[in-house]
Formats: C-alpha cells, sequence, structure tokens
C-alpha cells in the first residue's frame, strides 16, 4: 500500500513537470517556485522506483501456497459456504479427503452449516492389479548396497483394507447420519476407481478452485500378520516440496493464467470421470460405489 501511494505520488509530479516544458503559462507560473527541478528529480526517482519494484517479489492474486494439511480447513469452510457444496477428489485412497471434509461434514450434521446440496465425486487408485509404487523392496545381489522394488499383494492388501475400504465406510457412515438429521439435504456421493498410479492428489472446491498435490516416495516399512515389508511408499503426507504441500488456483482469479491452470485441472478432472463412468475395474475394491442412505430418509 505505501509504495502504490508513493508510485502515484511521484506519478503526478512526473506529469506535472513534463507539463510544464509543453504549456508555456503552467512553465512560466512553476520555473520562479523552483518547482521544476524537483519534479524532473521526480521522474528519475519514478523510473528507479519501477527498477527496483520490479525486482521484488509479487503475489499473483488467486494463487496460494499451503503448507500443510491443517492449511486446506480454509478453502473447505469456504466451499461449505455455498447452497450447494460440490467437493470432486482425485487420489491414491480417501483418507487425505476425509481428513479435510469430516469437521465440515460435522458441522452439516450439527446444524451449524446448511446446505441444500452436497456433492461428492471421489476417484481412487484401483488396488487389485499389480503396482510397483508403493511396491516391495528386497536386496539387489548384483549390487551390494542397492535395493529393487516390485509389486508388493500384501501391502495392496493392507492399502485395500485399512485405507479404502475403511475411509468409505467412514464417509458412509458420516453421511448416514447427516441424512438421518437432515433429510431435506440432498446428498450425491459416488466412488471410481482409476487404473492411474498414485502419483498426484488434486481437490476441485465448488468448480471454483483447484488444490494440487504430489505425493512423495520413501523406503518405509510396515507390520502385518506378524511380519515386517519393506516397501518402497508413496508418502502422502510426510514429504514436502519446498514450502509447500500443496498449490491451489482459483477461476476467479484477475490473472488469464491463473485462471487458465485452474480450468485445465477441471478439466481434466472431468475427463477422467467421464471415462471411469463407461471404464470399470474387472474386479472391484468397492462393490457398492454410489451411496444410498442405509436407513430411511431421502435418496442421493
Amino acid at each position: 500500500m505505501k509504495s502504490g501511494l508513493i508510485k502515484a505520488l511521484l506519478s503526478v509530479t512526473a506529469v506535472v513537470a513534463v507539463a510544464a516544458q509543453l504549456i508555456d503559462p503552467l512553465g512560466d507560473v512553476l520555473e520562479d517556485q523552483e518547482f521544476l527541478g524537483s519534479s524532473f528529480a521526480a521522474v528519475v526517482a519514478l523510473i528507479l522506483f519501477d527498477a527496483i519494484s520490479d525486482t521484488t517479489d509479487r503475489e499473483v492474486a488467486g494463487v496460494e501456497v499451503y503448507g500443510t494439511l491443517s492449511d486446506l480447513d480454509a478453502p473447505a469452510k469456504t466451499a461449505f459456504e455455498a447452497k450447494h457444496v460440490k467437493v470432486f477428489f482425485s487420489g491414491f485412497t480417501m483418507e487425505t479427503l476425509y481428513d479435510v471434509l469430516r469437521d465440515r461434514l460435522m458441522e452439516v450434521h450439527d446444524g451449524k452449516i446448511r446446505p441444500k446440496k452436497i456433492t461428492l465425486r471421489i476417484i481412487v487408485v484401483h488396488l487389485e492389479n499389480p503396482m510397483n509404487l508403493p511396491g516391495a523392496l528386497e536386496p539387489d545381489r548384483r549390487h551390494p548396497g542397492k535395493l529393487l522394488f516390485h509389486d508388493s499383494r500384501e501391502n495392496r492388501e493392507r492399502m485395500r483394507e485399512d485405507f479404502t475400504l475403511k475411509y468409505w465406510g467412514e464417509f458412509r457412515a458420516l453421511l448416514d447420519t447427516i441424512n438421518a438429521e437432515h433429510p431435506h439435504i440432498s446428498i450425491k456421493c459416488e466412488v471410481r476407481e482409476s487404473p492411474h498410479g498414485p502419483q498426484s492428489k488434486l481437490f476441485i472446491l465448488n468448480e471454483e478452485r483447484a488444490i494440487y498435490g504430489t505425493y512423495g516416495i520413501k523406503k518405509e516399512t510396515f507390520t502385518r500378520n506378524g511380519r515386517t515389508h519393506r516397501i518402497l511408499d508413496s508418502a502422502g503426507f510426510g514429504i514436502k516440496h519446498g514450502d509447500a504441500r500443496y498449490i491451489g488456483w482459483d477461476v476467479r482469479s484477475p490473472t488469464k493464467t491463473t485462471r487458465q491452470v485452474a480450468n485445465y485441472h477441471m478439466a481434466w478432472f472431468q475427463n477422467l470421470w467421464d471415462v471411469l463412468d463407461e471404464i470399470k475395474p474387472m474386479a472391484p475394491v468397492i462393490n457398492d460405489p454410489v451411496w444410498t442412505p442405509s436407513r430411511g430418509g431421502a435418496s442421493p
């Protein structure tokens, strides 16, 4: 704000100086007041000020950097202020999505937030087919100290049961409680399984804001059935890339490029969602991908 004011004052002074040279009466009035010398100094100062300003960081409206998962609370709260809340998500499992939406959905249940409609579209990674990430790690006998990665059926089983199915169950139970308490709220929720690997996660909030983050990669261990397994894991929380874990773009940004980036991610999601409407896994992990109320109430 201060820099803007300084620039405005310098600009006014510079304009007066130029006008004084072009308009004789104005120049005659100002020449005896030692105004012109300071005015031309202002012209030089304005040029230098612009040069310095161009070297400083400038924030772009509509672009956000989120350093932690809890930073997503603010955009989630904003999204739930709408009468029709629309949250679209693509990721490995539903764990991150559930962590972001749980408190907001509880506020809907408690009557603190009163949307008329809630639409959730969720895309998760299909976990029945072999995959290298996450995958098992074992010593490379040909190169001591090195490791080899390959598919881990045990880890895929763990991810199916402890993450995909667990959090789908949590979502269903929470939506059931909302529907039982507020049957007038129209709720639609569906999960589709994708052949994509877990490389990134994407949130789209009310078709206005796209929030994107990448999974990390690291060596990890887990214990199952009394055995310890070494895996190459797709880290969803532990790794931070620079100052950011997530980056957001808003379609309401005054910057054309920012709007284009936001629309790009939304179009990417819509394309994948449409494709997965026709193409299904041979052996789905989720057998009931469309939420319906477990007891009474309104239908989705």
